[in-house]
């Protein structure tokens, strides 16, 4: 049997990189905001430092702004971590990075948000994948779902593609047995001022602040 020649192994070296890599890629159904962003940021005990319970909060820009302040308001009581995502509900990315986070800690409460992004069908179709994959994972931590918060509309109108997804999660929320809900949508819709900064999508210091007290408020009767 004559030896293969090596153009024809090159060949067929790249064409199984190819695959593989045409493997790894995300296959995605719908196409994707134009900036994606993720930011992670884990906190777990130091090697002086108190025996806390760990909480992991996990949501888009909204989460961001608020986890520093919920972190020092339970700086005492637990370790406060974020995922914080611009990925939808839906996009396979999100499974991997949940899967990322909850690998390297062990948590105690996950208090999570999945609305500003994509749409309301995204949530049907994918939020109850997202919840089993943190129950696959994080079998032992207390889960706080947390209603996504309005945009400012013209005239002061009620959100209505928020109200839908809303809806629509408390549906999926209640058939996945969670009993714990933070309402910060009618935290921030019956509070007697507007709390929206210039952009009307995020808060203002005081909005943000108040967001970040309920927060802390929802997570500490359920620590350890």
């Amino acid at each position: 049997m004559k030896p293969m020649p090596f153009t024809a192994i090159l060949l067929l070296s790249v064409l199984a990189m190819s695959h593989a890599w045409s493997q790894e890629l995300y296959d995605y159904k719908k196409p994707r905001e134009s900036q994606n962003w993720t930011s992670i940021s884990l906190k777990t005990k130091t090697a002086n430092g108190p025996d806390l319970p760990l909480v992991l909060l996990i949501g888009d820009s909204i989460a961001v702004r608020y986890s520093s302040e919920v972190g020092s308001a339970l700086k005492d009581k637990a370790y406060v971590s974020l995922l914080g995502t611009s990925k939808a509900v839906g996009d396979p990315a999100l499974i991997d990075e949940i899967k990322l986070v909850l690998r390297q800690n062990v948590y105690s409460i996950i208090h999570f948000n999945f609305g500003l992004h994509g749409d309301v069908a995204d949530l049907r179709d994918g939020l109850a994948e997202v919840i089993a994959t943190m129950k696959r994972h994080a079998p032992n931590a207390k889960l706080i779902w947390a209603t996504t918060t309005p945009c400012q509309q013209k005239d002061d109108a009620p959100d209505a593609k928020v109200i839908e997804k809303n809806k629509a999660s408390d549906e999926i929320i209640a058939k996945a047995g969670i009993t714990h809900v933070n309402d910060l949508y009618t935290l921030v819709t019956k509070h007697p001022t507007k709390l929206w900064d210039a952009g009307g999508v995020h808060y203002t210091a005081e909005g943000t602040a108040i967001q970040s007290k309920q927060v802390a408020q929802a997570i500490t009767p359920l620590l350890p």
